[in-house]
């Protein structure tokens, strides 16, 4: 599932790219997130066959990932959620990775006024952007920014809506700031074993590998 307010436009490339062979659903007002509670993506939660929720994270890559932007990229992931996820098929119930219902309940977010606000207020930035009211959705999603300023996913849809460039480097900027001022990360950690709790690495830019080089001479 997708999460992004340019519809199919926006994400089918993605999808044809991959080849999926099961279906692939588009999510412009962001509904998923809502529902489970989470403030990221990629997420994924595993339910089973008797529709119960037995475990949700957010930062769940199928492996690492590199992606490039302009004369930079950055990797992300892990194959750890994979693995996890693949115990869990083989052994169900008996899997150490499934939550029970306290364990589940323990991990989500808290929702409290602001939370319930911010929502709210997203909604109404989506619902500007779809009229065509720029001024006005940039108005909300800042708003909704400042009410919830841990969710990544009003932050990417806001910046999102001033063009795909100017989002990357907001994601950049404020990851890196995050790396310099706090020991928190892009994800709250999943608590797998074999985890790369490297959720968003430093980028890597043309160059790194010449400045890096230099750095160690310099040392010796």
């Amino acid at each position: 599932m997708a999460q992004d307010s340019g519809g199919p436009t926006a994400v089918d490339k993605w999808f044809d790219r991959a080849e999926p062979t099961y279906r692939c659903v588009v999510d412009p007002t962001h509904e998923i997130s809502s529902l489970f509670g989470w403030v990221n993506v990629p997420s994924a939660a595993w339910i089973d066959e008797d529709g119960q929720i037995v475990r949700s994270n957010e930062g769940v890559y199928p492996a690492e990932v590199t992606v490039g932007f302009g004369l930079g990229r950055v990797r992300l992931g892990d194959d750890a959620f994979a693995d996890a996820t693949r115990d869990w098929i083989e052994r169900g119930a008996e899997s150490e990775h499934v939550w029970s219902s306290s364990e589940l309940a323990e991990r989500l977010k808290p929702v409290d006024d602001d939370a319930l606000l911010a929502e709210a207020t997203f909604k109404l930035a989506l619902h500007f952007e779809a009229a065509g009211d720029s001024e006005r959705a940039l108005r909300h999603f800042g708003a909704a920014q400042d009410l919830a300023p841990d969710n990544w996913n009003y932050m990417r849809q806001g910046w999102t809506h001033k063009g795909t460039v100017y989002a990357t480097v907001q994601i950049l900027r404020q990851t890196s700031i995050l790396r310099k001022t706090s020991d928190r990360s892009f994800y709250d950690p999943t608590g797998l074993p074999g985890e790369n709790y490297r959720r968003f690495a430093e980028p890597e830019w043309l160059w790194t590998p010449a400045v890096r080089r230099l750095k160690q001479l310099v040392r010796r």
